[in-house]
């Protein structure tokens, strides 16, 4: 039986209406534009460093892709180092490396100047431990450097958080994450938008705070809210500008995609303006067995450090995109069925050159399927 709050499998595709009579959402009414998709890029995991994320970045960016992603912690631990790979894969490990994590929102100013197209976003800042006052000057100061090209992730902190202790070090109570993180996207907003900036709540209070320069994208850069769970999807449809979960299968999307659509109707918002993504593991080669063969040794070692435990590989593979060119072709169509209309993709690579030659395959065989 699900834990409340979690999002359950129960509807492949959107109902006509609800027992109100309420009109429920076409997922297809929701993507007029483009699908897009982006590329993680190694500021943490084995193969993270400097020189790895800019060529990582420019070779998506020169390969067609639409944005690219860095994730964040500052507390990491080696056993999350060497169980929880956002970037590489299980095969490129090391006993000597250290569990190096390059500060995400540093990242961003550096690739801001070395990229000039591609949309640059976190997915997603450990809200509660940033100063929201600090966090908004930052993010407005970056999407100047990246001439509007900001996508401000917001999360509330994960299990790897926990198991890297790092509410501990910032001394937050990790039960307040949610609302900590709902009053900070208040307060960067009121900065963001307010000449005279006026904020006041249980954990963040200021007055007449006249902070610039305010963010080129108007009113703000997009706000995309991360989790899985009903809760997060609820939170996106009242605050946030898109949804970029995790551990979904596309079932899990559909109904969560129809959640963000529902709430942002309550809220009298725009349901159509609401960015669906979804952050997915991947792997693409031309033949099905050595894709899997990349993927499942990456998955099982991480397997016990995500929200959601995998308890066995039927459950990546229903949630995640590894396979041939057919496979891989037939899974984002089965996202984007779902609703979905942006996909970070977080490829497993045992280097850089293998990322680079799934990265070309992507865009010679799947970029073209969802470009005008």
């Amino acid at each position: 039986m699900p834990r409340a709050g979690r999002l359950r499998a129960e509807h492949s595709r959107p109902q006509p209406a609800d027992s109100h009579g309420r009109r429920r959402h076409d997922s297809r009414e929701w993507w007029m534009a483009k699908i897009s998709f982006g590329i993680r890029v190694p500021n943490s995991g084995p193969l993270s460093g400097v020189e790895n994320i800019v060529r990582t970045a420019q070779k998506a960016e020169e390969l067609g892709f639409d944005s690219i992603f860095v994730h964040d912690h500052v507390v990491w631990s080696t056993e999350m180092h060497r169980h929880h790979i956002s970037s590489g894969a299980h095969e490129a490990l090391a006993d000597d490396q250290s569990a190096d994590f390059y500060e995400a929102l540093t990242v961003i100013g550096y690739l801001a100047a070395v990229t000039s197209r591609v949309q640059i976003g976190v997915a997603c800042l450990v809200m509660p431990t940033r100063n929201p006052i600090y966090a908004a000057k930052q993010l407005a100061t970056l999407d100047h450097l990246s001439n509007g090209r900001l996508i401000a992730g917001v999360g509330l902190g994960s299990k790897a958080s926990q198991s890297s202790n790092e509410f501990e070090v910032f001394g937050v109570d990790f039960k307040q994450r949610a609302r900590l993180t709902d009053e900070y996207i208040d307060a960067m907003r009121a900065i963001w938008t307010q000449p005279l900036a006026t904020y006041h709540g249980r954990h963040v209070s200021f007055d007449d705070a006249e902070i610039y320069p305010k963010p080129v994208q108007q009113p703000h850069p997009p706000i995309w809210v991360g989790g899985w769970t009903d809760y997060a999807a609820r939170r996106t449809g009242r605050v946030g500008d898109g949804w970029v979960p995790g551990w979904l299968s596309p079932k899990e999307m559909a109904r969560g995609a129809e959640i963000v659509r529902d709430t942002a109707a309550e809220y009298g918002r725009d349901p159509g303006a609401i960015t669906i993504a979804v952050e997915k593991l991947a792997v693409i080669k031309r033949d099905r067995d050595a894709a899997l063969e990349r993927a499942i040794p990456t998955v099982r070692t991480s397997s016990t450090t995500y929200e959601r435990d995998v308890d066995d590989i039927s459950f990546a593979l229903d949630r995640h995109i590894f396979g041939s060119v057919d496979d891989v072709k037939r899974r984002v169509e089965e996202f984007v069925e779902a609703g979905v209309t942006h996909f970070e993709l977080k490829l497993i690579y045992p280097s850089i050159d293998d990322l680079e030659d799934q990265m070309t395959l992507w865009a010679d065989e799947i970029l073209p399927l969802y470009r005008d």
